[in-house]
Parts: structure tokens; C-alpha cells; sequence
């Protein structure tokens, strides 16, 4: 944690003494308050957040960000549905370490604590609707962690006065242009670029099954797929063939409580296979990080077991795919990449797409896909990919890190 170094403590005594009716004010970290006062400490590396207590209802709170250096801060923002994510207690040495599982979350911070340079050089707080203003400060980059516009609209809006104001050297992945990764928003954020397909998508929000039936019928793409808002990793999202099937989901209760309808494409391979493909974009260059093989069209990161553990030919494609990417295939579609990163403009965030016919067929683009890997990278299994994680470690540490 960072220390109050003598000035700064010189000044909080200061303070307290002008706070007029303080009788006996005193100063402590937010670590033994983290049940009165928000913003809430995230899991590893944390800043120290210095209170001036004069009574209760009277709680002054002194921003460590006004005093950080050339250092990088990380926001983080709870869902809209905050009984989404889960928030648990680990005791450590000299007190307790607060986590919490964050729902549509860039989920990098593993890394960053894990890495000394890093961690030494990074922090993050979690910001919310109690979060008091900071000052302007310059000196400091701001990372804006959340990346779900569906989901976390309110923490997004948050975070961007939050930049706004502080008026930092540099912010990574502002919300405002998170927002232009809103499933529905995408397919007019990324249309007419030349060999690049978006399905239509539209937001909607029944909530009888009347209203579903309808806005299924204007729609009017079979077949389409029909997801819940703020959902990831296939979760709550099936496709349907036609109309008559939407009475299989007449009794569920997801899609009463806003709902996004999909143009479905087929993306079947002559192996009679679908696949993912999933290119990272950092500091505007592109990285290739994955090829996963399904015979189910809803490809997510435990797909792998469900085909590829158990066929070493399906993992050799994957490896060669990969090479060829790396080696030929993003400098062939650099123009596609490009453009996107400037239509889109954040720092980080990742793009899933399948090949066809020689075109990317785009399912989504945003900043909440896991990309780094966890612990040690390059083993068991698929340690092929190893050297396509290390490569999106480096380039995101050398962001970070650049003129620090």
C-alpha cells in the first residue's frame, strides 16, 4: 500500500485541526472502515484511502489519487444488477483483503498483482454512486475497467466524470467509447467496412410473452438468436428456428428482463465444425489469442472441453491457424483490424469473429474478454497458445509501463 509520506501527514494534521467542532478527529486507513464507507478496496495491489473523522455523520475523505506519481489507477464498477457479482473476505496480515467479482469486468488485475513492476506501479479502487469527487490531477493515467455497456451503465457514467474531472496524463478505455460496443450498437459502429459482417441486432424489452411474440416478429430474421442483456460465456442466449419454438422459453424468466435478438449466420466449416477466433487489440495493434472448435454454434472458453480435449487433430488446427495469423493473417486484414480500432477507440478489448469465406463474420467486440491466462502460461494441453498469451502480457505491460 502506498504511505502517507510526512508532508502529506503534516497536512492531514492540518486539516484536522481547522475542521471547526472537531473535538476528537483522527486519522485511519479505510481498511478499518470498509464497512461505513465506500469506495470499497478491490483484491490485490490497493491504494490507501486516509480519513478525518469528526463525528459519524461527518466523514471527510482525502483521495489517495491526489497524491500518486506516475502511476496508473484502475477503476472498477459494479453491475446495474449488483446481485450479479459476489463479495467475499480473505483475512491476511494486518487485516482484511476485500475481493469482489466483478460482472462485465476487464479481468486483468490477476496480472497486474502477480507482476512486481506492475504492481509497484498500479492500483485500483472500486468506484460507485458514494464515491466523493477528486481533485484535477495530471500526473496520473486512469484505466477504466469496466467494459459491459449493457449491464454496468451506471458505473460507466461514474467513471467517465470520474476522468473528466481528474483530467489525468492519460485514460485507458474510456466509457465513452465502451458505449460503442452496446451489442446492439456495434453493428452501426462497425458498418460498411469492406470484408467485415456484422449480424443486425436490436435491444428489447418485453414483458408479457404477448410482447416477445411481437418483437420477435418485427425482427423477422430467422433463424435468430435471443439473449439476456449483460450475460457472457453463452449464458442465457439460445437460438431458435422459428416462431414456434419461442414457446419453449414462454416460462423463463430471463427474457422478461431485457433481451437483445440476433441475426443468426452460419458459420459451419466443410469439417461441419463452427470455430471462434479471438484477436486482442492493444495500443491499436492487433495480437492473436485464440481459435476455439465447436460442433455446437455457442462457443465459449469451456467449449474446449467439450470437442477439443479430446482431439489432438482439432488442437493441431488451432496451432496452425495461430501461426498463420500471427506469421500472415493480421497483416492480410490489417486494413479490417484498423479501422475498427479507430471506429471503436479503446486501448484494450478483443474481437470474436469466425472466417468465412474469406470475410470476418464479427460476433462481438468489447473490453470484458479474459485474454492473460492465469499463473503460468505455455503448459499442459494447449501450451501452444503460450507464446500468444506471454505476447499480450508484454504488449499490455509495455503500455502501462511506457513513460511512467
Amino acid at each position: 500500500m502506498f504511505k502517507v509520506r510526512e508532508r502529506d501527514s503534516r497536512i492531514l494534521r492540518h486539516r484536522k485541526k481547522s475542521i471547526s467542532g472537531a473535538s476528537t478527529g483522527h486519522i485511519e486507513p479505510l481498511g478499518s472502515c470498509l464497512r461505513q464507507y465506500n469506495p470499497r478496496v478491490l483484491s490485490g495491489t490497493t491504494i490507501t484511502l486516509w480519513q478525518i473523522t469528526r463525528n459519524i455523520n461527518d466523514v471527510e475523505i482525502f483521495f489517495a489519487w491526489s497524491h500518486l506519481l506516475n502511476k496508473t489507477l484502475f477503476l472498477a464498477g459494479q453491475s446495474d444488477d449488483d446481485s450479479r457479482g459476489e463479495t467475499t473476505s480473505v483475512r491476511v496480515k494486518g487485516g482484511a483483503k476485500v475481493t469482489k467479482e466483478l460482472v462485465g469486468a476487464m479481468p486483468i488485475l490477476h496480472y497486474i498483482n502477480s507482476d512486481p513492476a506492475l504492481a509497484a506501479h498500479c492500483a485500483s479502487i472500486l468506484i460507485d454512486a458514494n464515491t466523493r469527487q477528486p481533485t484535477p490531477n495530471p500526473r496520473i493515467n486512469l484505466f477504466n475497467l469496466v467494459g459491459d455497456p449493457d449491464s454496468s451503465v451506471n458505473s460507466l457514467h461514474k467513471i467517465q466524470v470520474v476522468m473528466n474531472t481528474v483530467q489525468p496524463r492519460r485514460c485507458f478505455n474510456r466509457p465513452v467509447d465502451v458505449f460503442k460496443t452496446s451489442r446492439a450498437r456495434l453493428p452501426k459502429t462497425l458498418a460498411n467496412i469492406p470484408g467485415c459482417t456484422v449480424a443486425r441486432t436490436e435491444s428489447a424489452e418485453p414483458k408479457t410473452f404477448s410482447e416477445l411474440l411481437t418483437v420477435c416478429r418485427n425482427f423477422n430474421h430467422w433463424p435468430m438468436i435471443v439473449r439476456a442483456r449483460g450475460y457472457h460465456g453463452g449464458e442465457n442466449m439460445l437460438l431458435l428456428k422459428d416462431e414456434s419454438e419461442l414457446e419453449s422459453i414462454r416460462d423463463l424468466s430471463w427474457p422478461y428482463s431485457g433481451i437483445f435478438l440476433i441475426q443468426y449466420i452460419d458459420c459451419i466449416n466443410e469439417q461441419g465444425l463452427f470455430h471462434k477466433i479471438r484477436v486482442m487489440m492493444i495500443n491499436g495493434r492487433g495480437y492473436i489469442r485464440q481459435c476455439i472448435y465447436s460442433d455446437n454454434w455457442s462457443i465459449h472458453t469451456a467449449s474446449r472441453e467439450q470437442l477439443m480435449a479430446h482431439d489432438d487433430d482439432l488442437c493441431r488446427q488451432e496451432e496452425a491457424l495461430l501461426a498463420h495469423f500471427r506469421d500472415k493473417a493480421l497483416q492480410q486484414h490489417g486494413r479490417i483490424f484498423q479501422e475498427i480500432y479507430q471506429r471503436i477507440g479503446l486501448d484494450v478489448f478483443g474481437i470474436d469473429f469466425a472466417m468465412v469465406n474469406g470475410e470476418l463474420v464479427i460476433f462481438e467486440a468489447n473490453s470484458c474478454m479474459h485474454f492473460l491466462g492465469r499463473g503460468e502460461v505455455g503448459l499442459g494441453r494447449y501450451g501452444y497458445t503460450g507464446p500468444y498469451k506471454q505476447a499480450l502480457r508484454r504488449a499490455l505491460k509495455q503500455m502501462l509501463l511506457k513513460d511512467k
